[in-house]
Order: structure tokens, then sequence, then C-alpha cells
């Protein structure tokens, strides 16, 4: 059997005309990108993605919006992932919803959902993300709430009519992972900024430079390097094609059945470099920096008891310049290397807040190692 068809849809939450300019599809064929188009509605492309699975099932699709919610609304209202998608279908989640309809009912919506600073206050923090988000939070990788329907780079708009399309595409026979097992037609979830890696996307010489060493025909880079949009969809589907057998055998994940996971490659690639991102984007020792970040935050631990617990893991690697760290807490403090406070960028003091490497730290511990 010859490799599945990938396409993966750069996805939008914008209303009326708009929705043509930012929704865009790009699809790989044996290795080669042969279609990146924009120009249609959400319903249109939902509909033309059904047409192309009843012409050719062997066919992988990815989205980039949540598909589900953060499972305590879902237990809290005894909700499947499948009920939540009918009931958006339906625009029925709440009674507001039922009576003003979805596209109205985002502009003032009920918690948890949120567009104003008060009402995300009332949230806690440990009630805005999904599992998953948290799993691929990194520099430079930062999923923002799915109840967050307002701002820059928001994707709760998004996420509510993609919902309604996974409805959509249920009734018409795909398998959505992981909440089904995984057959073909297959949808899954993904997240462009994982599949990228770094780059400054919004600025077109960016895009040019990373399309460069991407192999693609010369009118198909044109249109990637014209439109983040564009771009979004043509990298992801690159390299979902890249790892298309990883796709073939996605397992079961029962621990992801009620929030859904994004799907990212094992080992991924950098396109735009051609060869492989080190581990993490940002090199093995950001990536280890960062879940330490990430693990004591969960924990609770201030960012002072956070900066201790890096130095440790740079002097257990023998990255601290030749210089041995003290024992004890604010061991960090005393030895010149000053935390950022709770409340600076870049460190954690609840286990939602973004847990970025600390370069400052590692420049005074380890550029003289």
């Amino acid at each position: 059997m010859t490799n599945p068809r990938v396409i993966a849809i750069d996805w939008s939450g914008r209303s009326g005309a708009d929705q043509r300019r930012a929704l865009w599809l790009a699809e790989v064929v044996g290795g080669e990108l042969v279609r990146l188009e924009g120009g249609r509605t959400r319903a249109e492309r939902i509909e033309l993605l059904i047409a192309e699975a009843d012409r050719d099932p062997n066919l992988i699709i990815g989205f980039d919006f949540a598909f589900s919610l953060p499972a305590w609304y879902l237990h809290q209202r005894q909700h499947t992932p499948h009920q939540l998608w009918t009931l958006l279908a339906d625009e029925a989640l709440t009674p507001t919803m039922r009576r003003l309809g979805l596209a109205r009912w985002m502009n003032s919506p009920e918690l948890p959902f949120w567009t104003t600073g008060e009402a995300h206050a009332r949230l806690r923090p440990e009630q805005m993300f999904r599992r998953t988000e948290h799993d691929v939070r990194m520099p430079g990788t930062q999923p923002k709430s799915v109840f967050q329907l307002v701002g820059a780079g928001q994707v709760g708009r998004g996420s509510l009519y993609g919902m309604q399309a996974l409805h959509r595409l249920t009734g018409a026979g795909f398998r959505i992972w992981p909440f089904d097992p995984p057959a073909l037609p297959l949808v899954v979830e993904i997240f462009p900024r994982v599949l990228t890696g770094p780059v400054r996307k919004n600025s077109p010489s960016e895009r040019e430079r990373y399309l460069g060493p991407v192999p693609m025909p010369r009118e198909l880079r044109r249109l990637a390097a014209n439109s983040e949009d564009a771009f979004d969809a043509a990298i992801s589907a690159v390299v979902m094609a890249a790892r298309v057998e990883e796709l073939q055998a996605l397992p079961e994940e029962p621990g992801y059945t009620t929030e859904g996971k994004i799907w990212a490659p094992r080992d991924p690639i950098a396109l735009g470099t051609a060869g492989r991102l080190p581990s993490g984007g940002y090199g093995e020792l950001g990536t280890v920096v960062a879940r330490v970040i990430r693990e004591t935050a969960a924990r609770g631990e201030s960012a002072t008891a956070q900066a201790d617990e890096v130095l440790d893991m740079l002097n257990r690697r023998g990255l601290l310049g030749g210089r041995s760290r003290p024992a004890g807490r604010l061991g960090a403090r005393r030895e010149g290397f000053e935390p950022p406070t709770d409340r600076s960028v870049g460190w954690c003091s609840t286990s939602t807040q973004c847990a970025r490497v600390p370069f400052a730290l590692l420049r005074s511990g380890v550029e003289s190692s």
C-alpha cells in the first residue's frame, strides 16, 4: 500500500471574508508538496476534505486548533469530547449560546471562556490548559488557553469553530486521534510552531530564508513565503509527510482521550536549516533546563527554588565554569547568580506559566566552560 496523502490545514477563527485569506491547505503526495491554496471558508474547506476522503480514503489530515477542552470542564458538565463537538455544532454548549448563536456568544461568553482581564483573573492557573499544551511548552513554543477568545494569537475562537468541524468529519467517517482508534482517513491535532522549530514567521525575509533548502516547486515556495498562514500549512504538511510512518503507527493514548493530544514527531527535523533540530529546538541543555523549570513550577516552587534546581543540574553536568556549587537553598543568590523575582518574565511562579530557558543564567554559568 502506498503512503497516505498528507494534508495540513492552517485554520482560523476569523469571520466573514477574512476566512478566505487566513485558511490555507497544503498537500503532500509521494513526499512532494503538490498543492498550497487559500480562498475557501471553513465550511467549504471541510466539504472539500470530505470529498477528498470519498475519492481516496488513504489520507491523513492535520489541523492547528485545540480538539477539546481541559478535562475539568468536561467532567464538571459530564460531557464526552464527542458530545462537546455535537453541542458546539448545534451552537448549544450553554443556554446563552443556544439563544445567541456561537458567533455572538463568543463576544460575551460565560466563564471559563473570557474576553476581558477581569474574567481571565477569575480562572485558577491550573484550569487554563490541557495536559498536551504543557507537554509541548518550551522556549519559543507557548500555547494559548482555549478559553481565551480575544487578543493576538488567541486560539479559542478557531478551536470552537474547529470542534464543530470535527463533528462534521466524524459523521463523514473520519477517525479523530486520540479520541478514536487510529485508522484512515485520520485527523490529528498539530501545532505548527512544534513542526517548524525556531523561525521568525512574521518576517517575510526570514520565511524566505527558511524555505530556501526545503524542496518544493518554485511557485508554491513563493506562496509560502508571502503569507504566515501559507507558510505554516506548507511546512506542517512537509514535516508530517516526512514522518508519515509515525502517523500510520499512532498508538492509542488512553491518557489523552478526554483532552486530546498534539501530535509531534519523535525526532523533529529543522527543514529550514537542511538538517536536524537540536533536542527541543534550543539544544539539549536548553531542553533540560526548561524541563527542570516546568517540574519545579509544577510543585509550586518559587523562582529562587527553580534557580537552585537549575544550578544543581548545571553543576552535576560540570557546566558552572569551574565554580563549585554551594550547598543549601538560595545558593544561587550567594554565589552571584541572581535569579529573577517570581514575577519576572522567564521563570514560573505557577505550574501553568511558561517555562523559558533562563538565558542570562546560562550565560553567566556556562559560557566560561
